[in-house]
């Protein structure tokens, strides 16, 4: 039982781990595209609406990785 246990809050520090990964390397890929988009010739015309969503996207998913890793129980 103790063994079950074990292996449980194991697969689930990996689950918290894996997604917290996934998240960070969204985030970096956005931030890529983002970039190269306003180093573009028409990076001037992004529409303003476009880069408050993409940083309020971010910001979910950067308080969603900040609430995982808070989450009592889930620290080693």
């Amino acid at each position: 039982m103790a063994n079950r246990k074990q292996h449980r809050a194991i697969a689930e520090r990996r689950h918290i781990q894996t997604e917290i990964n996934r998240r960070l390397y969204r985030a970096l890929t956005i931030a890529r595209v983002m970039y190269f988009n306003m180093l573009c010739d028409q990076g001037c015309r992004i529409a303003p609406d476009y880069i408050a969503s993409t940083f309020s996207y971010l910001a979910d998913d950067l308080r969603d990785m900040q609430r995982l890793v808070n989450e009592p129980g889930n620290n080693p």
